[in-house]
């Protein structure tokens, strides 16, 4: 019994420090970004922690009476031995926007030549 509450002292420290955001940081002139390290286990992607992702952006933005506005966004999903997490990108801007589709850029690009 000894050993295992020190093992479930570590295990729940790791866990705790694996959802730490990264907060808000400027990146180029009027950008910034959040990261965050999803601590619940299993696989796939996380909803809850690119929600609050996006929760903490909209906080950011709202200080400043703007809105957020992505510019992109990275989900990696969990798999077994890696935490999955979520990158957002965004800019602050004036409310009352007309909302433009978000573009996924492409993982690779396939060039095809004719010969």
């Amino acid at each position: 019994m000894n050993r295992i509450a020190p093992l479930i002292f570590t295990i729940t420290v790791l866990m705790l420090a694996g959802c730490q955001s990264t907060g808000v940081i400027p990146m180029d002139q009027d950008s910034y970004m959040i990261g965050k390290k999803d601590g619940s286990p299993g696989l796939g992607v996380s909803l809850s922690n690119k929600a609050e992702v996006y929760r903490e952006a909209n906080i950011f933005c709202r200080e400043k009476g703007l809105e957020v506005n992505t510019l992109h966004v990275t989900t990696t999903p969990a798999m077994p031995g890696q935490l999955g997490s979520t990158e957002l990108q965004f800019r602050c801007v004036s409310p009352g926007g007309v909302a433009q589709p978000l573009v996924k850029e492409p993982d690779k690009i396939i060039e095809i030549r004719d010969r």
